[in-house]
Order: structure tokens, then sequence, then C-alpha cells
């Protein structure tokens, strides 16, 4: 009250100036910061929860290996993935995509196609009249599709994220992928949990896939198979039991968690619904501006 009392101007002018520095010191560094109260929010944060594939990973993932289940397979395997895929942005989808270009394959004929959130896509294949589904082998053997094979243990043992192909009750085929950790992450992980922040991954990818990932860039919680509403979900658990929450994604999927967070950040790189449902962009595709910005608004 006697601050107020004895220097009002001071004040008026300490408060936006404070402000105007620190959202300009952002964007410096690659830090767009949507609104005061995100800067004002952002230094108080005492959970992270991180998305894994492009934030964590480089969100490049290459296919590594095709294993057919059936007399010329592969081809015909890669030819209705593509059908699937094509039009996503996933990076998931568009490794798929590369790889079939790279082999001259074009998308097979499809019709009905139909997206299943957090767990792949199915369509009727023209040809052949049967379902055809491309996505988790978890999902594909919810519907029927019998999926345990060798090859996928084989995958999910070496970390790799396994994409199955099936059509009507039968597996073609297995794709495996993987994508690099990023060279930062393990050092940006170490500075938030210096700073008290706890560090959570959720990833809808496979246990093994996260396990290798959380182990490389040493997060201490984690889980897998989480699909997205789940994801927001638990931001909105994390928030409950008193933690002041940060959602940090790059992805459609991310999207519903990053609008449940006290501070949402999205990842440059990432899709324009994350984008735009984050309250802070960092335009640096590195989890070193979110720690960055976290403190930077301790600092404001």
């Amino acid at each position: 009250a006697v601050l107020v009392t004895a220097c009002p101007c001071a004040l008026g002018l300490a408060t936006p100036t404070a402000i105007i520095v620190g959202t300009g010191r952002g964007a410096q560094r690659g830090i767009l910061i949507r609104n005061a109260a995100a800067l004002e929010h952002a230094g108080r944060l005492t959970k992270l929860v991180v998305d894994k594939t492009g934030t964590l990973t480089e969100g490049r993932p290459a296919v590594t290996g095709v294993v057919a289940f059936e007399p010329d397979g592969s081809p015909r395997a890669l030819e209705l993935a593509a059908a699937l895929e094509q039009g996503s942005t996933h990076p998931i989808a568009q490794a798929i995509l590369a790889h079939a270009a790279a082999g001259g394959l074009a998308p097979a004929a499809i019709d009905g196609f139909v997206s299943v959130p957090g767990k792949g896509a199915q369509a009727i294949a023209a040809d052949s009249g049967a379902v055809v589904r491309v996505g988790s082998p978890a999902w594909l053997a919810s519907e029927g599709v019998a999926v345990a094979h060798d090859a996928v243990a084989e995958f999910a043992r070496d970390g790799h994220t396994i994409v199955a192909v099936g059509e009507g009750a039968k597996l073609v085929a297995v794709i495996a992928l993987a994508d690099r950790v990023r060279e930062t992450s393990a050092a940006a992980v170490a500075r938030l949990e210096a700073a008290g922040i706890e560090v959570t991954m959720l990833t809808g990818d496979h246990e093994a896939t996260a396990a290798a990932v959380a182990k490389a860039v040493g997060i201490r919680h984690w889980r897998s198979g989480v699909l997205p509403a789940a994801k927001a979900e638990a931001v909105r658990e994390a928030r409950a039991s008193g933690a002041v929450t940060g959602m940090v994604g790059d992805g459609v999927n991310d999207a519903p968690a990053l609008a449940q967070a006290d501070v949402s950040f999205a990842m440059g790189a990432g899709s324009a619904i994350a984008i735009e449902s984050a309250d802070i962009t960092l335009v640096r595709d590195d989890l070193n501006a979110v720690a960055d910005a976290i403190l930077l608004s301790r600092a404001t």
C-alpha cells in the first residue's frame, strides 16, 4: 500500500516495461509468447508433461525394416499403407510415404477412409473389398487381426516404432521405424529437473520404444500407449493434484492436452493446430527453449 501510494507512476511504468523486455528477449531467443499471463505463469511451473515424437526426438522417423507375411507382401503392404497415410502430416505417415515412393510404389486404391485418432486408419481396399487397417499392433489386435508374431516382439525389443498393416483378419506386414533422440534433449531435461520441475513423458508409442527414449534422456516418469484424450486427462489430473502444469507438444494429437495445461508450449515445426492451441511457440525445435522460457519468466 505504501509503495502504490508513494510511487504509483513508477510501478505503473515498471510492470509493463518488465513484460515488454521479457517478451522482447524471448523473441530474440526464438520464444514467441502469446500474452503476458503466459509469461507470468511459466515461471511457476512445477510439472512439465512432454510428448515424445518431435519433442524429445527429431520427429523425422525413417523406415528401418518391413517384414511381410504373404508372398510378395512387402510391396502390397507399402501400397496399402501409403494409401491410408497420404494426406497425413504425421511424421510416421510421412516416413512411410517416402519409403514407398523411394521404392517406386504408388498408393493403392481405397474407399471409405476413416481415421482413428491415436490408433491408425482404416479403409476398404478397392481390389479385394477387404477392410485394411494401418496403425498400432495393439489396435489391430483389438480389431481381430492376429498380430502376435516374433517380428513384432523383435522390433519392440530394439526400441523401434511399429506400424502394423492388416487386410481383413490377416496381418500383411509390420513396418519398423526409428526416430533419433535430439542431441540436446538429455541436457534440457537435466536443466528442467535442476529448476525444480518434474518432467513426465506421455506417448502413444509402444512401451519398449518409450522406455528406450526415457532412459536416453533421463526421464524417470513416463507412460506409453497414451491416446490423445488420455493425454488431456493426465494434464487435468496433474493440475487437480495441485501442480502448476505445463505441456509441450507438436502434433494434432497434442492439441487437447495443450489446451488443458496451465501453460502450453508448441514446437515451431509442429502442426498448425498445436501452435494455435499453445500459449508459447518455440521457434527452435529444442526442449532447451522451454527451460529458457521458464527461466525468462522467473527473471521477468
